[in-house]
């Protein structure tokens, strides 16, 4: 009893709660707006948000389109965000993907700061600080207001949703929904499944009641990774991804490239930012530079190892199913890896990593400060005081290439039916073709 007062007493409920959510939410989008305002004031479509979904939606139809797989796997959420949008002038097209991407960025937020992440998150004070790292990371300017990369935020969203305890009826369906789409958007749903397991045998979810419906989400989870996987299986572009994934062996160069990809990409970007950790490579003289990175590679790999041991079972979860995902890249590119080396390009596919390993840091920091001793407080204050750097450096982030799309958008207006026409879309030399109906 003491223990349910004293995590009710950290979280508001009912009217309060509601309020705190409101705020929290557009809170949220200005943040997310100020790191990138063209994403509102002149929304563009960016690579397959035109290229693919708005395009094959307005020329083969929305039904048609709908379950016609891309990159080898299916996109539920941009399908079905084309589709909406074909309720609306075209001119409104891109603001309409940016909206529904946005919304689907923020949702995170509500999560950590509802009651059924309560208990892994007693005090709400610290949800809206781990809310502000999520909007703050640095490092994500790919996976920013845009519904193409939304993808890597639906897979975060799929272990929330996983991991979420509630007895409410409707808050468990709207994770149901969160699972079902996310489940069919991209590949993570697959992915996902060991890590859940890992969770059932680790006894930290069992005795649950029917209201928390977690088998259930369990169920569609599967199912939603076995049609992924027979998607992937069905198609050229999936099984040439998947062959790839059999057939690896690792030089020791290969290692050290993965190592200086994992160093860059990661612990580089999580606390020092994209345009630092570009600086140290650029600028630096090779020796120091060499040195620096021994240094950050040898401190993450102890940091995660510790994290991986001692934090909570969940963090542990989480770090295991972020690191899945550029790794499982990885190895279906093999040895074609040379687009996860530039720092910033490819960053989506470490978006979860960075997120997770930032996390991590903040509950090491956490750790250290509550230690009685003076040490563990500076050595606290002076590793968040260092995340600090890559969140400002990083914060804004640059605006598209202002291709004029209002203008092309009455152009197409006024373009008589059978007539085609191109649309140039960041990024360059990216176009979207359409034959007007």
């Amino acid at each position: 009893m003491e223990t349910n007062r004293a995590i009710s007493s950290h979280h508001p409920s009912g009217r309060r709660l509601l309020y705190v959510h409101i705020i929290m939410f557009v809170l949220a989008f200005l943040v997310i707006i100020s790191r990138r305002p063209d994403a509102i004031l002149n929304p563009q479509f960016w690579a397959e948000d035109g290229t693919v979904f708005y395009a094959q939606a307005y020329n083969d139809g929305s039904l048609n389109s709908l379950f016609l797989p891309y990159a080898g796997y299916l996109h539920a959420l941009p399908r079905l965000t084309a589709a909406f949008s074909m309720l609306f002038p075209f001119k409104l097209a891109p603001l309409i993907f940016n909206l529904i991407a946005i919304i689907i960025q923020i949702l995170p937020v509500t999560f950590l700061i509802s009651s059924r992440f309560s208990k892994l998150i007693p005090n709400i004070n610290y949800g809206i600080c781990i809310s502000f790292l999520y909007l703050a990371l640095p490092g994500c300017y790919e996976v920013n207001a845009n519904i193409t990369n939304t993808q890597w935020r639906i897979a975060l969203l799929i272990f929330m949703a996983m991991i979420a305890q509630s007895s409410q009826v409707l808050v468990n369906l709207f994770d149901l929904i969160i699972i079902l789409i996310g489940g069919l958007t991209g590949p993570f749903s697959i992915l996902i499944m060991p890590i859940i397991v890992f969770l059932i045998f680790s006894k930290k979810i069992k005795n649950k009641k029917m209201t928390d419906l977690f088998y259930f989400k369990f169920v569609v989870l599967i199912c939603t990774a076995f049609t992924q996987f027979i998607v992937l299986n069905s198609n050229q572009i999936g099984q040439a991804r998947l062959s790839k994934a059999g057939s690896i062996f690792l030089s020791f160069d290969d290692v050290k490239r993965i190592l200086q990809i994992l160093t860059n990409q990661v612990f580089s970007i999580s606390i020092f930012g994209t345009k630092i950790t570009n600086y140290f490579i650029n600028v630096l003289p090779d020796f120091l530079y060499n040195i620096l990175n021994i240094i950050i590679l040898i401190a993450g790999i102890i940091a995660l190892l510790y994290l991986l041991l001692k934090s909570p079972l969940e963090l542990r979860a989480f770090i295991l199913f972020a690191a899945l995902i550029p790794f499982t890249a990885i190895a279906l590119m093999f040895p074609n890896i040379t687009v996860f080396e530039p720092v910033g390009v490819g960053a989506r596919y470490w978006f979860n990593s960075v997120l997770a390993f930032s996390l991590g840091t903040i509950w090491l920091c956490y750790k250290a400060y509550t230690q009685k001793n003076y040490i563990g407080k500076v050595f606290a204050l002076t590793i968040l005081a260092t995340l600090s750097i890559g969140i400002v450096t990083d914060w804004q982030h640059p605006p598209f290439t202002d291709f004029k799309f209002a203008s092309y958008a009455d152009k197409f207006v006024e373009l008589p039916a059978g007539q085609e026409i191109i649309i140039p879309t960041n990024p360059a030399p990216w176009s979207i073709k359409l034959i007007k109906h």
